[in-house]
C-alpha cells in the first residue's frame, strides 16, 4: 500500500504540471498563486462543468508535518449517493491530542484509537475532512475502514470509504461545491440534483490538486430565436476583489453558432485556435474579478460573396458582371498586393491593441511583447508587405501604447487574501 501512494504522490505532482500550460497567463506562477482551469458547456436546461486547480504551497497541517499526504475521490453512483474514498498519511504523535479531543477519551494506546474509529468513524470524519456523518447521511454500517500503524515512525496510514446518501446537504447546505468552483454563483444551477458527479482532490508536500466533473440541471442559457445568451454571475466573495488565482475560463455555446459578444471585453483571451464558439477569459492575480461573464452567440454569418456568385451565374445580370470582372483583371495583381498590404497592417494594429488589452498591466512583458511585433513591423518594411505610410502609422501606434501603458502602471497593490 505504501508503494501505491507513493507512486500517486508522483501522479499529483505530474498531473498539475499537465494543466499549467492552459491557465498560465504571464509565464511561470508564484508557489502561492492558485492555477485554475474552467470548461463550461451549458445547455438550454442543464450545464457541462470542469474545473481543475493546483498550487505548489501545501496546506498548513502538511507543512507541519502533521500530515503528510492524503487523497479524496468522489464518484455519483445514483441520483441520491456519493460513494466516497479517502486516505491519509499522518503523524499520530502529532495529531493523538486532536482525536481525543474529538473522541472526548483519553487513548492509552494506538489499539484504543482503532477500536473507537471502527466503532464509529464519524468523530475522526469530522476532525479530519469535515464530514458531517448525521447532515450527510452517512452511515456507519456501510463505511468501511482500513488501517496501519508503524510504531517505529509513528506513521499512521488510514484508508475509508463510505457513502454519503443527502446529496442537497452536502453540496448545497455545506457550500462545498462552491469551494471548488473558483468565484462562481452556482444560484441557477441545481446541485441537488446531480446527473454526473466525480472529484479528484490530493494534498502533498508538493502542493494541492483538484480535478472536479458535474453535469446538473441549469437555466444559464437562454434561446432568442437562433440567438443565444449565457450569464455567469460571479459570488458577492470574489466580485470587485483581487485574490491570489491565475484562472482560464472556457464557456463553449451551441456548436452551430459564432461567439458575436463576450464581456468582459479586457479579459477575453484572443487566438486563432479557439473555436468560433467559444468565448476564452482569463484572470491573473492582479486583475480584479468582474460582477459577471457575459457571452451571445449567433448563427454563422452569411457568406455574401457565395451567394453573389451564384447569381452571377445563374442570371443575365450576372453575367455582364462577369464580363466586367475579366476586363478588370489586367488591373488584378496590383489590386492584390494593395490588399495584402492592407490586411496584414490591420492584422499587425490589432494585435498591437490585443497585446495592451492583455499585458498593460505587466509592464516588462508589454514591452517584450511590443519589441516583437516591431521586428515584424520592420522585416514586413524590408520585403516591401507594407508601405511607407502604413508603416510609420504602426511605428506611431506601437509607441502610443506604450506611452498609454507606462501612465496607468498603479501603484503596487496591497497583499491580498489568499485561498485557504
Amino acid at each position: 500500500m505504501l508503494l501505491r501512494h507513493l507512486l500517486i504522490s508522483c501522479l499529483v505532482f505530474l498531473l498539475f504540471l499537465a494543466i499549467s500550460p492552459h491557465v498560465f497567463v504571464h509565464g511561470q506562477a508564484d508557489k502561492d498563486i492558485w492555477v485554475v482551469y474552467d470548461v463550461i458547456e451549458p445547455t438550454l436546461d442543464q450545464v457541462k462543468w470542469s474545473e481543475q486547480g493546483g498550487i505548489e504551497t501545501p496546506p498548513s497541517w502538511i507543512a507541519d508535518s502533521s500530515w503528510s499526504y492524503a487523497s479524496m475521490r468522489e464518484s455519483l453512483v445514483s441520483q441520491n449517493d456519493i460513494f466516497v474514498s479517502l486516505f491519509e498519511r499522518f503523524d499520530w504523535s502529532k495529531v493523538r491530542g486532536n482525536a481525543e479531543d474529538y473522541y472526548q477519551v483519553q487513548f492509552s494506546s494506538f489499539d484504543d484509537f482503532v477500536a473507537a474509529l471502527r466503532a464509529d468513524a464519524g468523530p475522526w470524519l469530522d476532525l479530519s475532512w469535515q464530514m458531517d456523518t448525521h447532515w450527510y447521511g452517512i452511515s456507519q454500517n456501510t463505511t468501511k475502514i482500513d488501517i496501519s500503524f508503524n510504531q517505529t515512525s509513528n506513521e499512521v496510514e488510514l484508508s475509508s470509504w463510505f457513502h454519503i446518501t443527502r446529496l442537497a446537504e452536502y453540496l448545497s447546505g455545506s457550500d462545498k461545491i462552491t469551494n471548488w468552483l473558483t468565484g462562481f454563483d452556482l444560484t441557477p444551477i441545481s446541485v441537488g440534483n446531480m446527473k454526473l458527479w466525480e472529484l479528484h482532490e490530493d494534498w502533498a508536500s508538493a502542493g494541492i490538486y483538484y480535478n472536479l466533473q458535474f453535469e446538473a440541471p441549469a437555466n444559464l442559457l437562454v434561446q432568442h430565436g437562433g440567438n443565444y445568451s449565457c450569464d455567469l454571475a460571479v459570488s458577492n466573495s470574489y466580485a470587485g476583489y483581487k485574490y491570489k488565482i491565475d484562472q482560464s475560463i472556457e464557456i463553449n455555446m451551441p456548436a452551430d453558432t459564432e461567439v458575436t459578444v463576450a464581456a468582459p471585453e479586457s479579459m477575453r483571451a484572443q487566438n486563432e485556435a479557439i473555436p468560433p464558439n467559444t468565448a476564452s477569459f482569463m484572470i491573473t492575480h492582479d486583475d480584479v474579478y468582474p460582477e459577471a461573464f457575459a457571452v451571445t452567440s449567433s448563427p454563422p454569418t452569411k457568406n455574401v460573396f457565395m451567394e453573389a456568385l451564384t447569381a452571377w451565374f445563374t442570371t443575365p445580370a450576372g453575367w455582364a458582371a462577369i464580363a466586367s470582372l475579366l476586363v478588370l483583371s489586367a488591373t488584378g495583381l496590383r489590386g492584390r498586393k494593395i490588399y495584402s498590404r492592407s490586411r496584414l497592417y490591420h492584422r499587425l494594429y490589432k494585435s498591437m491593441v490585443t497585446l495592451y488589452d492583455l499585458y498593460s498591466k505587466d509592464i516588462a512583458r508589454f514591452r517584450t511583447e511590443m519589441e516583437n511585433v516591431s521586428k515584424s513591423i520592420f522585416k514586413m518594411m524590408v520585403e516591401d508587405k507594407v508601405s511607407d505610410d502604413q508603416f510609420e502609422k504602426l511605428l506611431k501606434r506601437r509607441d502610443d501604447l506604450l506611452e498609454r501603458a507606462e501612465k496607468e502602471q498603479p501603484p503596487p497593490p496591497p497583499r491580498p487574501t489568499g485561498r485557504s
